[in-house]
């Protein structure tokens, strides 16, 4: 059963633990986890399988966009609906902005399958945007979230 709680002073080591198995480039230490926590418009959410940390997602919110900085999951928890559950609570807590968008390896299929899945478009690239391997990176983006109409 998977259960997400919010980052806090007791779990932030849990997120970055995670970090560092599933980012080889450049992975956040924890005094950067535990400095997200004092950022008003910083959201992390933790996902817990059968009492294990399996997965984070870090949202940054900046009105009228915000952004995933980073959504991970430990490679023995994968396919199991981690994933979708923390990008159901990253758009959960965008009230007040019209887009999301994150950044995606060009060779990570199953994450770009993923984020189609939810409703995120490609549209841009950012070329030789990752150093560990060199790669390009598809910028994806969430139109119109919940809450905002047609209109905005």
């Amino acid at each position: 059963m998977t259960e997400l709680i919010p980052m806090n002073e007791q779990n932030y080591r849990d997120a970055a633990a995670i970090e560092q198995v599933c980012f080889t480039d450049d992975p956040w230490s924890e005094a950067q986890f535990a400095e997200e926590l004092s950022l008003d418009f910083s959201r992390t959410f933790i996902a817990y399988f059968d009492g294990r940390a399996a997965g984070f997602v870090n949202v940054w919110l900046t009105p009228p966009l915000a952004i995933i900085n980073n959504i991970g999951v430990l490679p023995e928890f994968r396919r199991q609906g981690i994933a979708s559950e923390l990008i159901k609570a990253a758009v959960s807590v965008c009230e007040g902005c019209s887009s999301l968008s994150l950044e995606v390896r060009v060779s990570n299929e199953p994450a770009i399958g993923l984020y189609k899945k939810h409703g995120f478009s490609q549209v841009g690239l950012r070329k030789r945007f990752y150093s560990n391997p060199r790669e390009d990176a598809y910028i994806m983006t969430l139109f119109k979230l919940k809450g905002e109409s047609a209109n905005d």
